[in-house]
């Protein structure tokens, strides 16, 4: 059970109106929740249609005013009145605890109750623990507890935001009036050693916030100044005024208007409140959700320092570990707070948690990856290659996990190829996403075999209606001359060569260019000067492009030319893979600059034979 109070220091903030609201999406997500309404001058709680019956009922004054009379705590199921809501054709109920029962005497029985003298000399603190101990046994199960509290500087006020409350929602129109009258009340709570050893949670909410065009800045300044002194980072929520006769009508929005800004503002503020409850589920995953946003957006800002929002780092490890003490079973509760503890450089508790998303069965392909990059990064090697391994091995793996163990196994097994062809999945491989291995596999001349076989298989199998010169016809080509199969790579690209030279696609003729020279020994002139033709235009091109430029230049005998192309290439040639002409491989930053260099060796000394070429002298068998 998480009571939660809301509190106004002025009325007319629409107080009672986000009450009903928030009560009724908690209703509406399957919480059970009791609405008490502690507004014992003014109860709004029996306005709205839903709950009109309660008005009739007993209520907190009744409960109070039997027990100074008798000195034995009433059993609170005797005035607890079951309401119901209409959501989506259903009956959902919904309880409250009245003010207490609207006749002639209610005036009188309320005024008669002197809250300093029940606290002082009638155990009235152990009244009011009764009764939310009493509450958290009811048979019903109470997920929440929902307070709208009295207004002002009052006693009734103290016990619904101190003794009763583990969570406060200060709703307060954006003016001067309300913010310095809220600020004393809040600098109270906060100083009062019951509240801090409850860790009660403590939400901002600005409300009938004009929803109008701040030209002279006037709203921010005030809203600015109360995030100031009030001490908060963001509002939990902002409701905005809302001109419509359904408040008239009191209608509740999230249930009767559900599409409304009024009630998405409303379900904000609801899931705000969700998320400083460790008991309900989807509350915590929520909350995990906001501290990874805020922890990258901290990250994509440069953001320094020891707090996300209005939350210290000491804070949130010290939530996470209760978080852990709840949930350590719940599979994406652990995977969550794995990626907050990778945030926050926690290696041990991120494992922990990694391990337990893994044993829940909960993302356990992706949960195992990041596992073994933790491991990894601490060196446990033959630990991180069981994850591995086990990624590799799964049908569940997403073709891009697949490919990132892949690229992680490279560097820890010198039989990595070996050991990937042992993985089902490779044959069971969609069409479309052959290539992204394909692009790990044309790392490793040794791999390009296995590579060239796969994308055969999809090519066969691929809708080709986007033409002959997609993805997979591209990859295929490359992965079918690096490996030394040079006549069936002329075939793929499917043109005669008289075609070629008259050809306007530059990778078609300079790919054909290349599988002839491994064919016969022999660099076609004619060809690479096609190239050359075809690349006279300005272009922004890539590294790979001005390096194809420099191997046709040299082939066409203008040395000059070739080395101007290369230091291009230099110049465009950056982090992450790049693929090399030279080698017919994917390369990283440090390799396709090492080929690079060979490239000018070869030019300035010559003969010019590109490895690729060199290592694929006798005709390979195809697979």
């Amino acid at each position: 059970m998480f009571v939660i109070t809301f509190y106004s220091y002025k009325g007319g903030v629409g107080r009672t109106m986000s009450l009903v609201n928030v009560a009724s999406e908690l209703s509406q997500r399957g919480r059970k929740v009791l609405v008490i309404d502690f507004d014992l001058e003014a109860p709004g709680i029996p306005s709205f249609r839903q709950f009109s019956s309660s008005e009739s009922r007993v209520g907190i004054v009744d409960y109070v005013s039997q027990y100074i009379e008798t000195s034995v705590a009433p059993d609170v199921k005797d005035f607890i009145v079951e309401a119901q809501l209409d959501i989506h054709a259903e009956s959902v109920p919904i309880w409250v605890l009245p003010a207490g029962r609207r006749d002639q005497h209610y005036g009188m029985k309320l005024s008669s109750i002197d809250w300093q003298d029940l606290y002082l000399t009638r155990s009235g603190y152990l009244l009011f623990e009764d009764l939310k101990q009493q509450i958290a046994d009811d048979a019903r199960g109470f997920d929440y507890v929902l307070i709208d509290s009295r207004t002002g500087h009052t006693d009734v006020g103290g016990i619904c935001t101190r003794q009763l409350a583990d969570a406060i929602t200060f709703m307060f129109f954006p003016n001067k009036q309300n913010i310095s009258g809220l600020k004393t009340i809040v600098d109270e709570i906060r100083s009062d050693r019951h509240v801090d050893a409850k860790r009660t949670s403590m939400f901002f909410c600005p409300s009938n916030v004009p929803d109008l065009d701040d030209e002279d800045g006037i709203l921010k300044s005030m809203l600015d100044e109360a995030s100031r002194e009030l001490g908060y980072d963001e509002p939990a929520a902002t409701i905005r005024h809302y001109n419509s006769m359904s408040l008239v009508d009191q209608k509740i929005f999230v249930i009767d208007r559900p599409k409304t800004k009024l009630a998405a503002e409303y379900r904000r503020l609801t899931e705000a409140l969700m998320g400083s409850n460790i008991e309900d589920r989807e509350g915590v995953i929520l909350y995990l959700q906001k501290m990874i946003s805020g922890f990258r957006g901290r990250a994509r800002r440069g953001a320094k320092g020891s707090t996300v929002g209005s939350f210290t780092l000491n804070e949130i490890t010290a939530e996470l570990g209760r978080i852990n003490s709840k949930h350590r079973h719940d599979g994406e509760i652990c995977w969550l707070m794995a990626a907050l503890y990778h945030d926050l450089g926690d290696l041990a508790n991120e494992m922990e948690a990694l391990s337990g998303a893994i044993k829940a069965g909960f993302n356990m392909q992706k949960a195992h990856l990041r596992r073994a990059f933790t491991l990894l990064s601490q060196s446990r090697h033959d630990e991180a290659k069981a994850d591995l391994l086990n990624v590799l091995h799964s049908p569940d793996t997403v073709p891009t996990d697949l490919r990132s163990a892949i690229e992680a196994l490279k560097s820890l097994d010198s039989n990595w190829i070996g050991l990937i062809e042992g993985s089902p999945f490779l044959e069971q491989l969609a069409p479309e996403d052959v290539g992204i291995i394909s692009d790990a596999l044309q790392s490793d001349a040794r791999a390009v075999p296995l590579a060239s076989r796969l994308l055969e298989r999809a090519y066969r199998e691929a809708d080709n209606s986007a033409g002959p010169h997609g993805p997979l016809h591209s990859n295929l080509v490359l992965s079918l001359i690096s490996s030394g199969q040079f006549q069936k790579a002329v075939e793929t690209i499917g043109t005669k060569r008289a075609q070629v030279l008259l050809g306007a696609d530059i990778r078609d003729v300079f790919n054909y260019a290349m599988a002839e020279w491994g064919q016969d020994g022999t660099a076609p002139v004619d060809l690479f000067e096609r190239v050359l033709a075809l690349a006279k235009m300005p272009l922004d091109e890539d590294a790979n492009f001005y390096q194809c430029l420099a191997l046709a230049s040299a082939v066409t005998g203008d040395t000059d030319l070739a080395l101007n192309f290369l230091n291009m290439a230099r110049d465009k040639t950056q982090q992450g893979a790049i693929f090399s002409c030279w080698t017919y491989l994917s390369r990283r930053r440090t390799e396709m600059l090492s080929d690079l260099d060979a490239m000018e060796a070869a030019f300035k000394s010559g003969p010019i034979l590109p490895p690729v070429i060199d290592r694929n002298t006798q005709v390979h068998t195809p697979h």
